[in-house]
């Protein structure tokens, strides 16, 4: 560090941006159902079922043939018989090994049938696909479903079950078939007792899965409304209840949804308004069973919720979190968060062997297998960055578009008003207060080693992607952030990350890591983390523009480089806002005050097709938005303390010798040159601050003064005017030759408490300039445009009114500085007033 005076660190500050978290999460669970990898077996171990102790080997046998190269040719007339190992597989009591395989079976059938390329494939050619899947499906299901004998019906529901999961459309088309629905629910009425139960579990799993779909929704609601709420309302079978309230959720979150597209109100959806529980039933009934869970985990009473049951309460909470009136709820209930929290076990300590394969089958719903499965830990976290979640800050343009939909929505309920459809209470839910309020209970009730321990169980992308959202609601309140950082959370956000970038750098059409100068690598492809994976880094982000990087990732300098590449790459990626942006840029800003080295990798840092920190950082010098452009200006301030900097602004190598075969043309360091002495003279003070800082330990170089005399157009008299006013503030608006870099000419004083460093750089960049001409090639003429440039922007005045001011007589620099200036100038002709 040439001046480390100037550099720029963010320590227990935050400035004030309009900071906007990404929008409230919608729970990713409407398309990845939890039960793929987790399907608890909750009937007694005498029940009866019809178990095919041969369908693993079958199905191992099916999914070789699937995967072959000749591939299986399958079709309708042979499908019963080649996909019969599937029925076996989804039974209640199949072990979970029979079930992945199942689910793998049915993923390469559906991969086989539909286009290679998704978003290249035509509408028809997908309608197609889903008629063929139907068709090959449907010999199977269908006479099994009308069946009288329960050993037919229950695997059958299963496997329909299943299919909802893999290819949502394909498992419609089976259900709307006629007589498919009334075969099902006749089903219910069919069978009695144990068998009739089993059954009955069964076709609530199967109309869960199918109100997740628009086109079932209203032949669920017309079918099955009536049993659906008689199940939910029983209180002897809670797996029962949990799955038939799973169904009501589904159907009232998508009938609303349903609602406000055009034609629903002549479709059958609209008669679940008519008989629908409310949400608040819905909450009580969910909430009780999470609680009635540690009931079932600490007695032997059958009174308690079964494993199922929790799982289907999470998910159902997961659903109705996305309304603030029940986020409200269910973050003020202590009793509820304990307990929900004690759904997740503590966090995992670093763990050098395989990870423990999870018993799904486990029926202990406190033993570490059964708590630590993939769908109850990411239905809490589901719950949690639901609840946390702040209202996205729209664009003018997305107010826009919103205001036009809440129009059509107001036009379509019969004629309201617009400010009728709006709950004044939803409203006031959704306001950064409230979040905040939200967010502070959640952290008191014990969130934070909740959120590590999932963090660290899981590589799951929508666990990742969930967990990181909901640190980055936690730690917008800045109150919260030591507490993250004390419960782990910076480090299990460095987990996160790096597991999303090793994801992107696995992909085999990925490049290798950039080696070259700067932008050398922006004709490579680029490989960019989706934006859904962006706010861990903005978490991360946030944290260390608050906290010393030596707190956030260790003891020395050396281990905040790994931080580098994460805050890097949120500040290139192209789905990156402008707050995202910001953030970055002060983070790397306080990475870059811990030294030369690490100022040294941030400043060659590239990201193969993206291009590197340095030249974004600089092309947002110029950025509209005042904040993003100081932020800019500081992290360039920060790396100039790195060689690469330095010789891409002076031509100079690390000895100070003009290397001759520096890649910077004189053209490109006066245009440097110029935006770094223009951000000097801008009304934003942090901006003036960071650019003067930077500018100061540029004039260090002997090359650097010389080009802001002898090549910038009028250099000494436009240079001395921003210096003038560095020294002396209070000319600000009296020069003539103001930069104006912003897009007001208003002139505001810097704070008291910060004229003084404003002073000091202002004296140390003329001493700079000044005595380095002595040790300098210049032309013969150049001393005297600078003594009368002098003259003509009052800086003799302004160096003694420095020099004599009380509030700088402590300070040793700006005396000697300007001692040493005014000396120059004495010596080079011009008479100093007699003090």
């Amino acid at each position: 560090m040439l001046l480390d005076t100037f550099t720029t660190v963010h320590t227990k500050k935050h400035w004030a941006f309009a900071e906007a978290n990404n929008g409230i999460l919608n729970p990713p669970i409407l398309s990845h159902p939890f039960h793929v990898n987790i399907w608890l077996d909750t009937m007694s171990a005498e029940k009866e079922v019809l178990i095919d102790h041969n369908a693993e080997p079958r199905l191992t046998a099916l999914l070789q043939e699937l995967n072959s190269s000749s591939g299986l040719k399958l079709s309708p007339s042979t499908a019963s018989t080649q996909l019969s190992p599937l029925l076996d597989a989804f039974l209640l009591t199949s072990s979970q090994h029979a079930r992945s395989l199942a689910f793998l079976v049915l993923s390469r059938i559906v991969s086989n049938a539909r286009p290679k390329d998704p978003a290249a494939a035509s509408e028809k050619a997908q309608t197609d696909a889903t008629a063929n899947l139907s068709q090959l499906f449907t010999p199977l299901l269908e006479p099994r479903l009308s069946s009288t004998n329960s050993k037919d019906v229950i695997p059958a529901l299963g496997l329909c079950a299943a299919v909802f999961q893999v290819d949502q459309a394909a498992a419609s088309q089976i259900l709307l078939k006629d007589g498919v629905m009334e075969a099902i629910m006749d089903s219910t009425d069919l069978f009695h007792g144990d068998e009739g139960r089993e059954v009955a579990r069964c076709v609530a799993a199967l109309l869960s899965q199918a109100s997740g779909s628009k086109s079932c929704r209203p032949l669920v609601v017309s079918h099955a409304m009536t049993w659906l709420q008689s199940q939910s309302q029983q209180t002897l079978d809670s797996t029962l209840r949990a799955a038939a309230a799973i169904s009501l959720t589904k159907l009232s979150k998508g009938t609303g949804e349903d609602a406000s597209s055009a034609a629903s109100l002549s479709s059958p959806a609209e008669h679940v308004h008519e008989g629908k529980p409310s949400s608040d039933g819905l909450v009580s009934l969910m909430r009780d069973l999470v609680l009635d869970s540690a009931a079932s985990a600490h007695s032997d009473s059958s009174q308690g919720s079964t494993p199922q049951a929790t799982l289907d309460a999470v998910e159902g909470l997961a659903y109705l979190t996305s309304d603030p009136n029940i986020r409200e709820v269910l973050s003020a209930d202590s009793t509820f968060l304990a307990r929900l929290f004690a759904l997740v076990p503590p966090p995992r300590k670093r763990q050098t062997g395989p990870v423990p394969v999870i018993d799904a089958n486990s029926t202990d719903l406190n033993s570490p297998q059964q708590r630590s499965s993939l769908g109850l830990l990411y239905g809490v976290a589901v719950i949690i960055a639901n609840i946390t979640a702040y209202k996205p800050q729209l664009s003018e343009e997305e107010k826009q578009v919103e205001k036009l939909r809440n129009m059509t929505q107001a036009g379509a309920q019969m004629g309201q008003k617009l400010s009728e459809t709006q709950d004044p209470m939803e409203i006031q839910r959704e306001s950064p207060l409230a979040v905040k309020r939200r967010c502070r209970r959640l952290v008191k009730a014990g969130v934070l080693p909740v959120l590590v321990s999932i963090a660290s169980r899981f590589e799951s992308e929508s666990v990742r992607r969930t967990v990181g959202q909901a640190f980055l609601s936690l730690v917008e309140d800045k109150e919260n952030r030591g507490k993250v950082i004390q419960a782990g959370g910076a480090k299990s956000l460095l987990s996160i990350i790096r597991a999303a970038l090793a994801a992107i750098e696995a992909h085999p059409k990925a490049p290798k890591a950039a080696k070259g100068k700067f932008d050398s690598t922006l004709h490579q492809p680029a490989r960019a983390l989706d934006a859904k994976d962006l706010p861990s880094i903005q978490a991360l982000a946030k944290l260390s523009i608050t906290a010393s990087p030596l707190l956030l990732f260790g003891p020395d300098a050396s281990s905040s480089i790994d931080a580098i590449h994460p805050l890097g790459h949120l500040l290139l990626n192209p789905s990156s806002n402008l707050l995202q942006r910001f953030e970055a840029l002060m983070s790397l800003t306080n990475l870059g005050s811990l030294g030369p080295m690490v100022a040294s990798r941030i400043a060659t840092y590239i990201e193969a097709g993206l291009g590197s920190i340095l030249t974004k950082a600089e092309t947002l010098l110029l950025d509209d938005n005042t904040l993003v452009r100081r932020a800019a200006m500081e992290l360039t301030c920060n790396l100039i303390s790195s060689d690469e900097v330095w010789e891409r602004y002076t031509g100079e190598g690390p000895d100070g010798k003009t290397r001759p075969d520096s890649e910077t043309p004189m053209k490109t360091l006066v245009n440097r040159l110029h935006i770094v002495l223009a951000l000097s003279d801008v009304d934003d003070v942090g901006t003036r601050l960071a650019a003067s800082g930077a500018l100061a330990m540029l004039t260090g170089s002997g090359t650097v003064c010389r080009i802001i005399i002898e090549e910038m157009e009028d250099g000494p008299k436009k240079a001395f005017a921003i210096l003038t006013d560095l020294i002396s503030p209070t000319s600000h608006d009296d020069h003539e030759n103001s930069t104006g870099a912003d897009d007001t000419n208003i002139a505001v004083l810097p704070p008291i408490d910060l004229q003084p460093q404003l002073v000091h750089r202002g004296v140390v960049c003329t001493r700079n300039i000044l005595t380095n001409l002595e040790s300098t090639p210049i032309r013969t003429d150049t001393v005297a445009k600078v003594v009368k440039a002098a003259e003509a922007t009052n800086l003799v005045e302004a160096l003694l009114a420095a020099l004599k001011s009380p509030s700088n007589a402590g300070n040793k620099e700006i005396v000697m500085a300007s001692a040493q200036a005014l000396k120059w100038l004495a010596d080079h002709g011009i008479q100093l007033p007699v003090v």
